[in-house]
């Protein structure tokens, strides 16, 4: 009787492990690292599309992504990304301000806040992040000519040409001097015709 006991028990523990070979049982950590694995996934097909120029896909999948919280801040940051190139300027502006607040010596960041405040036609705030940009990194080209460009849409002449020439004695061979050279030519040009003619109009006026 023992015999068959144990005999039955065997048979039972051998069922026992069949069949459980054949049903999966939950392996502790199994579903985080499946999760994961899908933000993950998302990340990767987020930054596909933005490869292949398709922003509005990338906004998507970056917005999954971001539900990992390791993947968050450099999800969160091609997001706005995505916002730029959608020329989302209001998104994109509130984006970099966040990210400004967790990191706010990163130049790269205060430089897309500037040209995202520029875009998005505040012009007064661009400057005031090229003005603290340019005090702190004297040895950027490209702070100083966005610096210059903002200036230009403010009609702050007298200021952009002072800061050209800063450009032209400190960075002599890059590439945005000419453009703003020719510029300022052009500007004097029309100036001296509207002077012209401001003048013409008064000399037919008074006879």
């Amino acid at each position: 009787m023992k015999i068959i006991k144990k005999a039955f028990l065997l048979c039972l523990i051998s069922f026992s492990v069949i069949s459980c070979a054949s049903v999966h049982l939950p392996i502790p950590g199994e579903t985080a690292a499946f999760k994961h694995n899908i933000y993950t996934e998302y990340y990767a097909i987020a930054d596909a599309y933005y490869d292949l120029a398709k922003y509005d896909k990338a906004v998507n999948y970056y917005s999954l992504s971001m539900k990992n919280k390791d993947l968050y801040w450099s999800s969160y940051y091609k997001l706005a990304k995505s916002y730029v190139a959608l020329s989302n300027w209001n998104e994109a502006e509130k984006i970099f301000k966040d990210l400004l607040k967790r990191d706010s010596s990163n130049i790269n960041l205060m430089m897309s806040l500037a040209y995202v405040e520029a875009m998005n036609n505040n012009l007064e705030a661009s400057e005031k992040l090229y003005q603290e940009l340019w005090t702190n990194n004297p040895d950027n080209a490209d702070v100083l000519s966005n610096y210059i460009n903002v200036k230009i849409a403010l009609e702050k002449y007298d200021d952009a040409k002072e800061l050209a020439a800063t450009l032209k004695e400190k960075f002599k061979d890059n590439k945005n001097i000419s453009s703003f050279e020719k510029y300022f030519e052009d500007l004097a040009k029309k100036e001296a015709e509207q002077s012209q003619n401001q003048d013409e109009n008064q000399t037919a006026a008074s006879q």
